[in-house]
Order: structure tokens, then C-alpha cells, then sequence
């Protein structure tokens, strides 16, 4: 991953690696950037920077589909914020709004924080924020500038942030406090209060030659905002400052100290932590900001990467100013790609209309097609209605019980047997589901009439066998008449007749 470190002069960046709570570089490289493409920390000349950047970076085989971001400008506006605790989304919500209502922040400004303790006595249930708002403008450009670099922007941190990473990770350091480490450059300071373990102060001054009566105007400029924040530091209830750590671009110490002992003030160099590693080749405290960003942060007590609090706010457009930036830089691509794409549309559409009238015509053949299995297709729906009925109908027809031929038989082979003992004329029988009735029986006596009935069960054909009585007395021509006989059939196996 590359790290960045921009300022309105210079881009400091490393690429490396953060691995097991290990920061290993792998190489490093300084751009000098001409006036006026960066200002006051908002990319100005979007083109110009991106091609500078990718062209140094091809050059040195530095080139990365991932990066990180951090940066300085006057325009951030520092505050300590005593805020009640919440959760996630909720504390920054809180968080803004505190800020919106004590420094009269709009929404053109992405808010990050960091919690550095509890709030005391004084406000329980609350705890002690450093809150800063940054102009969106910032942020959107860096957005834009590394989406025509074409390198995936994951992190954009304000560099007191970032070197606050470096600073707490040396656990000497904490009994320096109260403690304020200086970056040093031609074109700034940037100030950076701890106290109590945690970053209590951030301040970023622009510095120029014309502003002093002398040749080493840094010095000056540096004598001068030590005084400041040590008077800040004593207006807040500490003791005054008794150490600075100074980083960045130091010409020379020795006069840097030598200044300093007049304040009564301890001056030293900024450390390397044991986690970091591969800084050998090149200036440590030249790249301090870049590599702190490689650190990872800490999720349960800050909210500084920038792109994310956008993101979890909802600022996701790039406003008007933005987009007029973004439409000069690819103006010049879109006019030369609008003359390719309409000669090339111009060799093709005769091609792409005969495509078309082709597939046109193949369609029409697919529905004609489609037509015909339709009409297979219902046809079929039919027979299979028209099967399944039948087949339930010989389903039904098969579960009735059916008079086989040798049941017939036996009836009439029964009947014959019992005529030896009555005197019967015949009979008829109609057959229903699962019924067969004998009627219209003529015997000549009314003792022949039960003699007829039991020669009949006597056949065990049937599962029951009702007799409903006779009419007639025998006598003259009064014959004895068995009106109904019903016999109901067992379920057997049909059999061919």
C-alpha cells in the first residue's frame, strides 16, 4: 500500500506494509509540487498533480493499486468537546452537532474526533472529545485526484492524527507530558499537544520569510508558537511545556536546541518505534506522517478517516465546484474519444441494420415455430385429460364386484338340484354394482318358496343373500310367487365370460 503525506510543496510517500502490528517499509520517495497545484491542502490542478504523481511513482516502481491519505491545512478548525456517551453513528452525530453549534460549522465540513478521556466529575456520563472540521472541498479533492490516478483511496487523516500513531507507540514519551511535537518545513508548523497520554491540541501555521527580520525565520516562527501553546497549556490548569519533539525538515539541531535553552525547554528528535522497519535508506522524520498512517486505529475511541464519516453521514455527492473541476480535467480525453466512437459508429451501422433485419427475420421464424407447438401442445393436454379420465373410470369399474361365469353356473347348477325338491316355473335376475336379484320365482307351494332361498346360499358365492318374502297361497290359480331375492357378490377377479 502507498501512504501520502501531502503539503502544498512537497508529497512525502512510502510504500509498505502493516503486518502482525509490524510497519514495514519497502522504499520512499519525495515529489516537489510546483506553486499553486496544491493550496493551503486543497488540490487545485487535478490533472497536473495526478500526472506528476503517476510519472514519479512509474519511475521509481512505486506504483500501487491502494492508498492512504494524510494532510495539513490552516482551514481545519480544532476543539475540545465535552460530549455524552453513545455508540457508533449516534456519538458522531453528537459529536457534529456540538461542533455545528459552538464554532458555527455548516455541512461543507467532514467532522472526525478523537475521545481522550472521560469528562470528570463535573459532567458524568459524558467524556472529553478533540473534534475537527475539515472543509469537504479537501477531502472531495483527493477523492478525485486519485480517481484519475486510478489508485483505490481507502483513508483520508489529518497528519496530527496520523503522527500522534508514532509518538503514543513510544511508551518514553509519556512521561514528557505535557509534550508538544513540532513538524518543521520551509512553508509550515505543524503543532501537535499531548497531555495525559492523549493528543489534547492541534495547530497548523502557515509561515513565510516576509513575515520576519530574519534569514532563519523557521527558528523564529518556531520560538514563537512554543511560546503560544505553552500559554495555552497554562491557561488550561498544566504546567507549562518542558519537552519538544521536533520532526520533518531539520537543517540544523544544534541551533534549534540552542534557541530552545533559552525557553528552559528540552528539545530532541522524533524516535523510531520498535514496530517500524525498513527506514533505514532514507530520512525517518521526513516521512513520520506517511508511515503513521500505516498504523492501524483504534475503533473504540476515534473517527478520523474522513472518506468513512463522509460515507456514514451521507455526503456522497461532490458539489458543483467538484464536478466542474473533474469536467475540465477530462474535457480534453472526451473530445478526442467523441471523434473516435463516431467514426466507429459510422464503419458499423451498416453492419449492426443488417444484424438486425437478420435476427428480425429469424424471430419471425421462431414464432411461426412456437405457433405450431402451441397447438401440439394444447392437443396433447387433451389426450392426456381425456387418458386420465378413462383411467379413472376403468380404476372405478375394476374395484366393482363382477357375476363370473362359473358363479352362473353354480346358480343354475343350484337351482337345477333345488327343482327336484320344488316346483318352480323359472326366474329372471338384473345385475347392479355389486347386486344380483332373482325375481318373478313361481313354485307350487308355500313351503317350496324358503326351500328355494337356502339352496341358493348353500352356494357361499355370495357375501349375503335377503329374501323378502313370497305372494300367493298355492291353491287354484293363486300361485306362490318369490317377488325379490337379492344376492350381493364378494369382490373377486373378473372373468371372461
Amino acid at each position: 500500500m502507498l501512504s501520502f503525506d501531502i503539503t502544498d510543496r512537497q508529497v512525502h510517500i512510502v510504500k509498505g506494509d502493516n503486518s502482525g502490528g509490524k510497519i514495514k517499509i519497502e522504499k520512499s520517495l519525495t515529489v516537489e509540487v510546483p506553486e499553486e497545484m496544491i493550496m493551503n491542502g486543497e488540490v487545485i490542478n487535478l490533472s497536473g498533480l495526478s500526472d506528476l504523481l503517476v510519472t514519479n511513482l512509474k519511475a521509481e516502481l512505486m506504483m500501487d493499486r491502494e492508498a492512504i491519505v494524510t494532510f495539513s491545512s490552516s482551514n481545519i478548525v480544532f476543539k475540545e468537546l465535552i460530549v455524552p456517551k453513545a455508540k457508533g453513528n449516534e456519538f458522531l452525530q453528537m459529536v457534529q452537532n456540538h461542533m455545528a453549534q459552538e464554532m458555527g460549522i455548516s455541512d461543507e465540513y467532514s467532522i472526525s474526533y478523537t475521545v481522550v478521556g472521560e469528562a470528570g466529575e463535573e459532567n458524568p456520563g459524558s467524556v472529553k472529545v478533540l473534534a475537527t472540521a475539515c472543509p469537504s472541498a479537501i477531502v472531495d479533492g483527493f477523492r478525485k485526484l486519485f480517481s484519475i490516478m486510478s489508485i483505490s483511496l481507502k483513508s483520508v487523516n489529518i497528519s496530527c492524527n496520523s503522527i500522534s500513531r508514532i509518538v503514543l507507540a513510544d511508551k518514553s514519551n509519556l512521561d514528557k507530558m505535557p509534550l508538544l511535537v513540532c513538524q518543521l518545513d520551509d512553508n509550515f508548523l505543524g503543532l501537535t499537544l499531548f497531555e495525559n497520554g492523549q493528543m489534547a491540541f492541534a495547530r497548523y501555521v502557515p509561515i513565510d520569510p516576509s513575515d520576519y527580520d530574519t534569514e532563519d525565520y523557521v527558528t523564529e516562527a518556531l520560538n514563537e508558537n512554543i511560546f503560544r501553546m505553552e500559554q495555552f497549556n497554562k491557561a488550561r490548569g498544566g504546567p507549562g511545556l518542558d519537552h519538544v519533539i521536533l520532526y520533518g525538515k531539520i537543517d540544523d539541531f544544534i541551533k534549534l536546541v540552542d534557541s530552545l535553552d533559552g525557553m528552559d525547554i528540552k528539545a530532541s528528535i522524533l524516535g523510531v518505534p520498535s514496530q517500524i522497519t525498513g527506514y533505514e535508506n532514507f530520512e525517518f522524520t521526513v516521512f513520520a506522517n506517511a508511515i503513521g498512517s500505516l498504523y492501524k486505529r483504534n475503533k473504540m475511541t476515534e473517527r478520523i478517516n474522513l472518506l468513512e464519516i463522509d460515507t456514514a453521514t451521507g455526503k456522497t455527492s461532490e458539489g458543483a465546484t467538484g464536478l466542474l473541476i473533474t469536467a475540465a480535467v477530462v474535457t480534453a480525453a472526451s473530445v478526442v474519444a467523441i471523434g473516435a466512437i463516431t467514426l466507429f459508429v459510422g464503419m458499423r451501422e451498416s453492419s449492426v441494420r443488417s444484424d438486425i433485419e437478420e435476427t428480425e427475420a429469424k424471430i419471425a421464424e421462431c414464432d411461426k415455430v412456437i405457433a405450431a407447438n402451441q397447438i401440439l401442445h394444447n392437443g396433447l393436454a387433451q389426450i392426456q385429460d381425456y387418458q386420465a379420465l378413462v383411467e379413472n373410470a376403468k380404476n372405478k369399474l375394476d374395484a366393482l364386484p363382477v357375476l363370473k361365469k362359473k358363479t352362473f353356473e353354480q346358480i343354475e347348477e343350484a337351482t337345477k338340484s333345488t327343482k327336484k325338491q320344488t316346483n318352480y316355473t323359472g326366474f329372471n335376475y338384473a345385475q347392479a354394482s355389486g347386486l344380483v336379484t332373482i325375481s318373478e320365482v313361481k313354485v307350487s307351494e308355500q313351503l317350496e318358496a324358503p326351500e328355494f332361498v337356502r339352496g341358493i346360499k348353500k352356494l357361499n358365492y355370495f357375501k349375503d343373500v335377503t329374501f323378502s318374502g313370497y305372494t300367493g297361497t298355492g291353491e287354484g290359480d293363486d300361485p306362490v310367487i318369490i317377488s325379490s331375492l337379492q344376492l350381493y357378490l364378494k369382490n373377486e377377479e373378473v372373468e371372461s365370460k
